[in-house]
């Protein structure tokens, strides 16, 4: 059985007032397996879920069967350069926040596909997107400990991962 959850703050979800760090969004993915009895999951993390994923294996590692990463990251970028992303976001949310959408649905050729999903990830509320890039961000949750269960990384070419991504994620 595959279930799809809208993380806190994103798609149908309540939207509160509140940190949107990675140890919120991985007790809430505990929370909607326990309401649906589910013991143990493979967790599949597209981009940032990828260290929510990681996140919740460190919460609850006897609950966690594996981990398949999608376009997502088990390092950080560099301090400077998340820190330079966040800048814009801070000072006009609605307006870099699309421009960092747009940037990011390049390669997408189908125009109306494009539109929809800019138009879903646009609609996320200045508060929650702000706070959980910020939560990515928080370099309490990029540590090098080992991850025990298997895992999966399917990463399409990018000039963002470093060349030695593969490396990295078999060393931990």
């Amino acid at each position: 059985r595959a279930i799809a959850l809208d993380l806190p703050g994103h798609g149908r979800s309540d939207k509160p007032k509140t940190d949107y760090t990675m140890d919120y969004f991985a007790k809430a993915v505990d929370a909607v397996m326990r309401d649906a009895k589910v013991g143990k999951a493979v967790l599949v993390g597209h981009s940032m879920g990828t260290p929510v994923a990681r996140q919740f294996y460190r919460l609850f590692p006897k609950k966690t069967l594996g981990i398949v990463i999608v376009d997502g990251s088990l390092r950080p970028a560099p301090k400077e350069q998340m820190d330079q992303f966040l800048a814009p976001l801070r000072a006009n949310y609605k307006e870099n926040a699309a421009k960092f959408v747009d940037g990011m649905l390049q390669p997408v050729r189908d125009e109306k596909i494009k539109q929809e999903i800019r138009s879903a990830m646009v609609a996320t509320p200045d508060h929650v997107g702000l706070s959980a890039m910020e939560g990515m961000a928080d370099e309490k949750i990029w540590t090098n400990d080992k991850i025990n269960v298997p895992v999966l990384a399917i990463m399409a070419e990018s000039p963002w991962w470093a060349s030695d991504t593969d490396t990295f994620f078999a060393s931990i």
